[in-house]
Formats: C-alpha cells, sequence, structure tokens
C-alpha cells in the first residue's frame, strides 16, 4: 500500500495513501462539502455520501486505483487512476493517432478540497502519482475528461508536469469546449 508525507506550501503535513474501506465517511464529508464550482470540474462520479460508502465498499473489487491526501480525518484531495476502458477517450486520441491501452495508460481525475487549493497539495500529489505509474511501467497517463478550455490554471498546472494538449471538444455535461491532455511517462 502506497503511503507517502506532503507538504503544503505553508509546510502543513498530509499523508498521501491509498484509499481504505474505512474512510467511507471522510470521503462523503470531502464530496458534500466541495463548492459547486470545485463539483463543476470533476464528474467521474456522484459526489454523494452514498457514492463515497459504494467506493470504499468496493476497494480492490475494480480496475481503479483511487487516493486520498489526508490530514488527521479531513481529506484534502482525492485522485484517481481508472484502469477501466472509455470508447469515448479511446476515439478522442484515435483522431490525434494515438491508441490507448487502458492497462497502461490509465485515466487520471484528481480534485483537492477548496480550502486547500493552490496550496502545493496537488503538485506533491501528482509527483507521487507520476512516480507510482512510472514503477508499474505505465506507459502514460490521461487526463479524463480533459480540463476545461477556459481553466488556465489547470492547463499550467498540468502543462508544468509534462502533460501535453491534444485537441478540443464539446461536452453537455460542462456545456464548455474541453482540451484533451495527456502525459507520456517515458518523455519525464
Amino acid at each position: 500500500m502506497h503511503s507517502s508525507i506532503i507538504l503544503s506550501k505553508n509546510a502543513d503535513e498530509f499523508i498521501f495513501r491509498e484509499l481504505k474501506v474505512s474512510d467511507g465517511k471522510n470521503l462523503g464529508s470531502f464530496f458534500l462539502n466541495l463548492s459547486v464550482n470545485t463539483k463543476s470540474k470533476f464528474g467521474p462520479h456522484p459526489l454523494t455520501m452514498e457514492c463515497a460508502n459504494e467506493l470504499c465498499h468496493v476497494i480492490g473489487a475494480t480496475n481503479i486505483q483511487r487516493f486520498i491526501a489526508v490530514k488527521g480525518e479531513e481529506i484534502a484531495g482525492y485522485f484517481i487512476l481508472d484502469f477501466n476502458k472509455y470508447n469515448n477517450e479511446i476515439a478522442r486520441y484515435q483522431r490525434n493517432a494515438i491508441i490507448l491501452d487502458s492497462g497502461l495508460d490509465p485515466i487520471f481525475a484528481p480534485c483537492i478540497a477548496d480550502k486547500y487549493q493552490n496550496n502545493g497539495i496537488a503538485s506533491s500529489a501528482m509527483s507521487l502519482i507520476i512516480k507510482i505509474a512510472q514503477q508499474a511501467n505505465l506507459r502514460r497517463i490521461v487526463l479524463m475528461g480533459g480540463t476545461q478550455e477556459p481553466n488556465i490554471l489547470a492547463r499550467s498546472f498540468y502543462s508544468k508536469f509534462g502533460f501535453k494538449e491534444y485537441g478540443t471538444f464539446y461536452t453537455d455535461y460542462n456545456q464548455l469546449n474541453n482540451i484533451d491532455m495527456m502525459l507520456e511517462l517515458s518523455s519525464i
């Protein structure tokens, strides 16, 4: 089980670790306390207490690795590496002559609690996720659903870690253009 200490910009310590079965209540609180704006940028599953309990209940029984950054009982960040096949992601990347393999190219979805955004936690966690992916001999990390085109902060964040932009697409979910972003692990 992965577990590391990460630091925020103001030197607060958080534990970065895999989600546990016992984290359901805390994950649910994390979901419920996200702002409408943050929720609008994160959509891999419902952000409810019921969903949090279900996600924790099925740990180890899915093709998804879930990680959290936690301080005491409070979850500051939630991160997904999803090894399932998503035809919409595959089709979009095929238009750019990139063939995704769900076993080698997981879909990545991060979320940071509002009060911890822009505090360095996502950067510390991203470095660990890249390291975990490299140790597992993964080929790429694909940002789930890309990022919203007007979200310059997110685009800059991912670019800082070597993610490249691969084209735009429109979704009814957020009624915006989104930009596919992917990290080639062999390039870092």
